[in-house]
């Protein structure tokens, strides 16, 4: 079975014109960049194929016959340029491993590190062995560490739907239309995406948040009284404490660093204050239309990207690792089979009222929940 690592150059240049350029990676990585452009080539020739087997044909037939049926060609203005805009706006696909699906049911790849006893990597490491009696490889020892095994692990996941619909009057529609020049279909069709885009993003951080095991830490958001504006702000930096905290527990579970935090709104404004943070400089406006609502706020002490979801729970803040260079290094993997697939526009004689709606499929899956880890805010 072919993945996206393999797409063939012939796939992509099926697609040019509508991947354009390609799919930036959030590292600025050219190679990266590339690997996310298969990743949306996938997709859009996911969806084709979708369209051309409801007309009884394979992809390349489907296409030669594009430009002399009309439901065809609008499937290819309208339905494709939809994927090319939700996946890329997608806060997720920056935090786990992006492994699209071709089929419903697949399998997903990722790293995994195992002691040969099951126990914690660093449970008990700096007891089993002594430089003095060095003899890790005698199982008769008391002192023997136990072996570590780096394994190339696999699991199966089936796509799952997300449903919505849009609905607007003919009357709507033509008056709208006289006034504005705005056409209702087209900008519902946007709205649709836009909040598919939110659902996903939704769905997957909260089961990265359900998902955590790696560590967990308090911080308490009560000011202490009688602070001057000086102290104030050095007691700000106690969370970054906190953040180091839950790092360190997650190194000695997974030897990784994280290298993400996701928080709530609250607490973005409380990051954004603080000395070590450093802003994104892209227009934030455009980021939360673009993403429906979520976006990247920027670094902190160049070690974290840091992420705000105000529909995040308003006690939690999530850190986690995504190795950026290796799509097996995750902590979980999100893998989109058909992002975007609309129906067509329908009218109620009854009501002449319209409706339209989309369909999208994907799969997710925590795989490491120990490289995740959660600091929970208490006070106010």
């Amino acid at each position: 079975m072919r993945t996206f690592v393999d797409v063939p150059e012939s796939t992509m240049k099926d697609y040019a014109h509508l991947i354009g350029e390609g799919i930036k990676h959030f590292t600025g990585s050219k190679e990266l960049g590339i690997l996310e452009t298969k990743r949306m080539a996938v997709m859009l020739e996911n969806a084709e194929e979708t369209l051309a087997l409801q007309h009884g044909m394979d992809r390349h037939a489907f296409r030669e016959a594009q430009t002399s049926t009309g439901s065809m060609s609008t499937f290819v203005k309208t339905q494709l340029p939809i994927i090319r805009r939700v996946y890329p706006n997608m806060i997720s696909r920056e935090l786990v491993s992006v492994q699209p699906m071709t089929q419903p049911t697949t399998k997903l790849f990722y790293y995994d590190i195992k002691r040969d006893d099951a126990t914690s990597l660093a449970d008990g490491i700096h007891d089993k062995r002594t430089y003095a009696n060095n003899v890790e490889y005698n199982p008769d020892s008391a002192t023997a560490i136990k072996e570590i095994n780096l394994t190339l692990t696999d699991s199966d996941v089936s796509a799952t739907e997300k449903k919505l619909k849009a609905k607007w009057t003919v009357e709507a529609q033509q008056d709208i239309m006289n006034y504005h020049g705005i056409n209702v279909e087209n900008d519902l069709t946007g709205a649709l995406a836009t909040e598919i885009t939110r659902e996903w993003d939704r769905q997957n951080l909260q089961s990265l948040l359900d998902g955590a095991t790696g560590g967990a830490a308090t911080f308490n958001l009560t000011v202490p009284d009688s602070l001057t504006y000086q102290d104030r702000k050095y007691w700000m930096e106690t969370l970054y404490e906190k953040f180091i905290d839950v790092d360190t527990q997650i190194f000695k579970k997974r030897y990784r660093k994280t290298n993400w935090i996701l928080v709530p709104a609250d607490i973005a404004g409380f990051i954004e204050k603080m000395a070590g943070f450093r802003s994104d400089g892209a227009n934030p406006e455009q980021q939360v239309i673009q993403t429906g609502g979520r976006y990247f706020m920027g670094s902190l002490n160049s070690r974290w990207r840091c992420y705000c979801d105000p529909f995040f729970p308003s006690n939690k803040i999530l850190m986690g690792y995504n190795g950026t260079g290796d799509w097996l290094d995750t902590a979980a993997v999100f893998a989109p089979y058909i992002l975007a697939y609309f129906s067509d526009t329908f009218t109620d004689p009854n009501t002449f009222q319209k409706v339209r709606a989309i369909l999208s499929r994907a799969a997710f899956k925590v795989v490491v929940g120990d490289l995740l880890g959660v600091i929970t805010t208490v006070g106010s």
